[in-house]
């Protein structure tokens, strides 16, 4: 199987895979001060099955496990490595994904509108499917787009997310 070399389209599914991760972390926690564990109930399972299959083994691996940021973070990057950097693009090409700016910046509008929204998003429960049509009609706002492409014109690095582990 050829795998391929796009880092266009290996920066949007690795923002994919971390945006699913956030939505499993704004939902499903469960717990008190430090001990924290991912509780997913087995309808939302089935329908993550269903509906992102992709995504499914992610949520499978994180489901009553405990959490924290470091776990979390090392669940994704692993997930990224196995699943991306293993089945579906070159070796060379995540490597670069975590450098790249428009992976940086898409991560930091992403957590730009997840704290905006945080409120209308804690009101009622939202499949990841309407997360992402909620988010994209967000990003599609021409303020938005300006916002964005001033980051990349003016090379403004957000420091967000690295994966060390997809080297």
């Amino acid at each position: 199987m050829i795998k391929s070399v796009s880092i266009k389209n290996a920066v949007r599914d690795t923002v994919e895979i971390f945006q699913f991760d956030q939505w499993m972390r704004f939902y499903f926690v469960k717990g008190e001060g430090e001990d924290l564990r991912v509780e997913i109930p087995e309808d939302v399972m089935e329908q993550v099955k269903a509906d992102h299959p992709a995504l499914y083994r992610l949520a499978d691996i994180s489901n009553n496990g405990a959490i924290d940021y470091q776990r979390s973070q090392e669940n994704v990057c692993s997930y990224v490595a196995a699943h991306l950097g293993g089945e579906k693009y070159d070796a060379t090409v995540l490597p670069q994904v975590f450098d790249n700016a428009a992976f940086k910046i898409e991560m930091y509008i992403f957590n730009v509108w997840l704290k905006m929204h945080e409120a209308h998003l804690d009101e009622e429960y939202l499949d990841f499917g309407q997360w992402l049509e909620m988010y994209e009609g967000w990003n599609s706002l021409d303020e938005v787009k300006a916002y964005r492409k001033k980051l990349l014109e003016n090379g403004t690095d957000p420091g967000m997310p690295a994966c060390g582990t997809a080297q």
